[in-house]
């Protein structure tokens, strides 16, 4: 990040959208922040961008001191946008798939937390993530933003995905606690949830995707096939005992592909 030279480039007032659970409502405030014009990765369905915020938001985003000040220091975050016909999309519903992604996170953390109070020998958690209204751009685009993790795991790793929301698991570094994780939060919500997609560093995960019965979580979410598609590759072990988690009923015909 230090060779990106990111502080040079010039601030962007914008909007910041943070969900409460509580109220199941997002609350807004500005702040200032500094952004790559360019990606640096990319799905298929979404662009990523290096960006900069500072830890303090500044009295009001109209002060210019705080476009200059200390951007060396800054945090550094990733920033999501999604893309329609090679441009962001700034449709309704394009800011509307931001918004649930933020959502879905904190889904996704409430289930991390009930998970935490069982007998699992290691925690877990999910990053705080937040969505930033670009307000002075044409059409106001919208990026989910989240801290960015680096570094290495205690087993050497850096960044891993361990599953997916179409019945990937990865089978090769032998981590237990993603895959019980995703079929605890499963059986915790009497089969209405199931966290998937789950990647990060160590147990500090990023960028879930809930399935739901109902659809609800946007269109990562397969809901009940995407649910029996991670059960048909999930292996049961020695932990799910542990947590009480059953063994999953397939059918004879997903037994036999």
């Amino acid at each position: 990040w230090s060779k990106c030279n990111i502080q040079s480039i010039p601030a962007e007032r914008v909007v910041r959208h943070r969900y409460n659970p509580e109220i199941g409502q997002f609350m807004k405030d500005e702040t200032i922040v500094k952004i790559e014009k360019k990606p640096f990765t990319n799905g298929a369905m979404r662009h990523c961008f290096r960006m900069k915020k500072l830890a303090t938001p500044p009295q009001s985003a109209s002060n210019h001191r705080f476009h200059s000040y200390g951007w060396s220091r800054g945090l550094n975050y990733v920033a999501k946008c999604y893309m329609r016909r090679g441009q962001i999309d700034t449709s309704r519903e394009g800011i509307d798939a931001v918004l649930t992604d933020i959502t879905l996170q904190y889904e996704a953390m409430h289930w991390a937390e009930k998970f935490n109070k069982t007998d699992a020998p290691k925690k877990i958690d999910f990053i705080r993530a937040y969505a930033l209204e670009f307000v002075d751009r044409p059409g106001k685009p919208m990026f989910a933003v989240e801290r960015f993790i680096a570094g290495n795991d205690s087993y050497g790793n850096g960044f891993l995905k361990h599953n997916t929301n179409s019945g990937f698991v990865d089978l090769e570094e032998h981590r237990k606690t993603p895959q019980i994780f995703s079929a605890y939060s499963f059986y915790a919500s009497q089969g209405q949830r199931l966290v998937a997609d789950i990647q990060g560093v160590g147990d500090l995960y990023t960028d879930p995707q809930v399935l739901s019965v109902d659809y609800r979580f946007g269109d990562g979410d397969l809901g009940p096939r995407g649910m029996a598609l991670f059960f048909k590759t999930f292996r049961h072990c020695d932990l799910s005992d542990g947590l009480g988690i059953p063994i999953f009923p397939l059918s004879r015909n997903e037994r036999k592909h």
